[in-house]
Order: structure tokens, then C-alpha cells, then sequence
């Protein structure tokens, strides 16, 4: 420990600083090059309007003279507007970050228990720990199957549940009847439930909880129009809770905490599109259609297992992929795509990344990077491959292998992953299968063609005098595949 880390609050020097996604200005600095943000999961339709937002904005400046008013009368009117709430029930926040330390701050004592699902967003328990409470962690998948996994039992040892729905990384909506239960029995135990709704307008805003916080003091509602209305450079946010606990966060809250700017776009965005919801409703629709697109294409990629979603991300599982969550990253990046790499979140480790739905245009871009890193990780294998034969003489089989053999005694396990995938060619003993998530996808179970030694070697051959573009893949199949079909 530094000699300054013993004058200073105990957690704040424990803490660690939550990974987050949207890292585009540094990575843009760094690479200098165009880039894709797949990582950070904004409106695919990008901001409303721009021309009005720059009029504003303009306009704006004028006051930048004088303080806000700290009351934000207007603003709390239009959230109220949007939320189907009252004015009284309105918090405003610097964005949900600032929200989610503003609800510790009001709620939270030293040695508090905090249930919290795993994996979600990184900031709850940061936070929890900040405020010297105890997070306890369990399986987000067993709530979201079954809501009464949270039990009385642990309620009553609890001041709070946190709920991120729909929940950050996977996607996935609890629906309201179910949250209604759940918010009823914390009432019971007085624990307060704290549903994050970041993402909820992009999902089904009529599973939303915010009518219900006027019947139930309990209830803590947290939105953001960063995510909504792609405005992650203007940081606006607010709290949906009943009378009483507003009133306390906004003693607790810091004074002025959103700018004159922020503030006059935030007022026109909530008044604009509570009259007028079809940008919202163009964008369901779009994340529907081009989430469904990028379901299927993912799907294809064998290895990928892209989990069903209820907004505008997929968090995909790569458990059987032939690399983990940072190697794709760090490929992507490389290509000018920045993905989520989901290594930080507690519970998902290296066996998950996240990647958010876009237009169509950007949603081919990414899957061409993530068929172009496989082509890429392919030759270098190749690549070590022949080095080995060069030492020993000959390809060596990964007899070492835990599913050796997969196929045959004696086959050669260079490519564990097919260069050809797929090829949709059933002359190999491959064919089309069902996927759980619908559709069908290519299997190549039945396939050992790139098994055998006498394959192995060519493909390798012709791979390393090649430049590893698409069509160069086709005449390999063509002059080493084809003979044998």
C-alpha cells in the first residue's frame, strides 16, 4: 500500500474501476483509422434530429452566463410526461452513472447486504463496495427463469436488490407480472428494489415499473436518453421513485448536476418524443428486424452461440470457439471493429462477448471482420504447423488432444476448425441442422476430409502461398477438395 493510502477512505482504495464499453475516441487515437463501435449498445438509429439537437444546443449557450435552475422544473415536467409519472417522482442525474451512485449514497449504510444477479453492469457493485456495503452475488439466469430464486429469506437480510432490465450484458427482459411479485414481497421486507430501465424503450416500454412507484415507496426506477437517443456525449439520466424517497435524493443530490446544455436537450428530446413516438417505434422495429439478421449470421460462425435478446445487443457464447473473448477483440480491432469484450463481467469470463445491433451496412462489416480473423487465425495455425514439420519431418497429430480422436486413429488435428466452413457441399458427409434459436445452420459432424494426412498437407501448402483473401479460400477447395468429391 502507498504511504497515502492509509489517510485516505478504506474503499476507495480496495475499489477497482469498472471496464466499460464505448471506448471509441481512445481506440480512434490510437488506431487512427475508421472505425466500427459494435462495443457501446446506443440506438442503431443514431440521434433524432440533429439539426433540431444543434439549434438547441445553440441556443442554449445564451444562458451559460447564469446557473440552472436546480429545481428543473421543465425537465421534470417533460420526464414525467414520458414516464407516465408526476413531476414530484422525477430525479435528474447526470446519466445513469451518476444515478446509480446517487441511489448508494441515499439508501446505503456501512455493512448492508445488496443482492445482485451476475453478470450485469460493472457500476452496481462498484458503488455497493463504495458505500462500505456487501454485495451478494448470484445467478442472474436463475432469477430471470424464476423470480422467487430471490427469496423472503434473503430479502430480509437485505436493503436492496438491484434488477437491470432488461439486464446488461445478455439482453434479456423480465416481464412485469413477474417483477410486479418481486416488488411486492420487497415491500413486505422493506428491501428496495432497484430496477435499472436503461434499455427498456428500446426493448418494451410497457413492461416498465415506473407507474407502480407511487403504490410502493420501495420501488427505485433509473433511465438514461444516452442509450435511447444515441447521446452518450451528453450525459442526462433521472430517477423515477416515490414522493418521500425523492425528496431525500434530492437532498442528497449535487447541486446542479446537469448543465444548462444538457438540460435544454433533455427537456426537448423527453417533450418532443412523448408527443411524438414514432422515432421509437422505427426504432424497435429496426433493432427487431436487424437483430434477427445478425442472430442468424452469428449463428453460422461455428462456435458461436448467440444468446436470445430482448433489445438492441447479443451477448454471444464462444465456450467452443477456436479463440476467447480478448484474442476476438484484439483481431476485430485490428480490422476497425470494436466489440465488447465481456472477460470483465463477473460470472462471464472469457467465454462471452457482446456486440450490439446496427444498420445493416455495419452488421455485414462485422461479420466479414469476424470471418476475415478466422481466416486470419487459420494461417497463422498453418503457419506453426508447417514450422513444426519443417523441425519434425511431418504434420504432427495433437494426439494431446482431450478429443482425440474426434474421428479416426492416426487422423492429423491441424485444422480443428474447417478452413472451408462452411462449405454447404453434402458430397463431404455434411449437411443442414436445425438451431435452437431457429433457422438452420451447416454441420460438419459427419465431415473428416481436413482430418486426413494426405488433406492436411496440401491445404496447408496452399494456404501458405496464399494471401487469405475469400476467393483464394474457393480455389484451394477447388484444386485440393474438389478431386476427392
Amino acid at each position: 500500500m502507498r504511504q497515502v493510502d492509509k489517510s485516505l477512505r478504506k474503499t476507495a482504495v480496495e475499489i477497482q474501476k469498472c471496464t466499460h464499453g464505448g471506448r471509441f475516441a481512445e481506440n480512434a487515437r490510437q488506431n487512427m483509422t475508421e472505425l466500427l463501435d459494435f462495443s457501446a449498445n446506443f440506438n442503431p438509429l443514431g440521434p433524432p434530429d440533429m439539426d433540431a439537437i444543434e439549434k438547441i444546443a445553440i441556443h442554449a449557450i445564451n444562458d451559460i452566463e447564469w446557473y440552472p435552475d436546480n429545481r428543473y422544473p421543465d425537465f421534470k415536467r417533460a420526464a414525467a410526461v414520458f414516464a407516465g409519472v408526476d413531476p414530484e417522482n422525477i430525479v435528474p442525474a447526470n446519466g445513469s452513472s451518476e444515478l446509480i451512485r446517487l441511489i448508494a449514497e441515499t439508501i446505503l449504510d456501512e455493512g448492508d447486504t445488496v443482492i445482485l444477479p451476475q453478470p450485469t453492469f460493472g457500476e452496481y457493485e462498484l458503488n455497493i463496495k463504495l458505500m462500505g456495503a456487501v454485495p451478494k452475488h448470484i445467478e442472474y439466469r436463475n432469477v430471470y427463469r424464476n423470480i422467487g430464486s430471490i427469496t423472503d429469506e434473503m430479502l430480509a437480510a437485505s436493503k436492496a436488490v438491484f434488477i437491470c432490465n432488461p439486464n446488461n450484458p445478455t439482453g434479456t427482459l423480465i416481464p412485469k407480472p413477474e417483477l410486479e411479485k418481486l416488488a411486492l414481497r420487497c415491500q413486505e421486507n422493506e428491501t428496495f428494489l432497484i430496477i435499472d430501465e436503461a434499455f427498456i424503450e428500446l426493448a418494451d416500454p410497457g413492461h416498465s415499473m415506473a407507474a407502480k412507484v407511487n403504490k410502493n415507496p420501495f420501488i427505485i426506477i433509473m433511465r438514461s436518453l444516452t442509450k435511447i437517443f444515441a447521446i452518450p456525449g451528453v450525459r442526462i439520466g433521472y430517477g423515477i421513485v416515490h414522493t418521500d424517497v425523492a425528496n431525500r435524493m434530492e437532498n442528497v443530490r449535487i447541486p446542479w448536476n446537469l448543465g444548462t446544455i444538457s438540460t435544454a436537450l433533455g427537456t426537448w428530446l423527453l417533450e418532443t418524443h412523448a408527443a411524438d413516438p414514432s422515432y421509437l417505434e422505427r426504432s424497435i422495429e429496426l433493432i427487431h428486424t436487424e437483430r434477427d439478421w445478425l442472430m442468424n449470421h452469428l449463428s453460422l460462425v461455428r462456435g458461436f452461440d448467440p444468446l436470445p435478446s430482448d433489445t438492441n445487443f447479443i451477448m454471444v457464447r464462444i465456450r467452443d470457439f477456436s479463440m476467447d473473448s480478448r484474442e476476438i477483440d484484439l483481431r476485430l480491432r485490428s480490422l476497425g471493429i470494436l466489440i465488447r469484450d465481456c472477460g470483465s463481467f463477473r460470472r462471464a469470463g472469457r467465454d462471452y462477448i457482446r456486440v450490439a445491433v446496427s444498420i445493416r451496412e455495419d452488421n455485414q462489416k462485422l461479420i466479414d471482420a469476424l470471418a476475415e480473423s478466422v481466416t486470419q487465425w487459420g494461417r497463422e495455425l498453418a503457419e506453426k504447423k508447417i514450422d513444426e514439420a519443417l523441425h519434425q519431418g511431418k504434420i504432427a497429430s495433437r494426439t494431446n488432444c482431450e478429443y482425440y480422436p474426434c474421428h479416426f486413429e492416426g487422423q492429423d488435428c491441424t485444422f480443428c476448425f474447417c478452413p472451408f466452413y462452411p462449405c454447404n457441399d453434402e458430397r463431404t458427409g455434411g449437411h443442414m441442422v436445425d438451431r435452437s434459436t431457429g433457422g438452420q445452420v451447416w454441420s460438419c459432424e459427419g465431415c473428416d476430409l481436413v482430418h486426413r494426412p494426405e488433406v492436411a498437407n496440401p491445404i496447408l501448402e496452399a494456404l501458405m502461398v496464399c494471401e487469405g483473401k475469400p476467393e483464394d479460400i474457393k480455389d484451394i477447395w477447388k484444386k485440393v477438395m474438389e478431386p476427392m468429391l
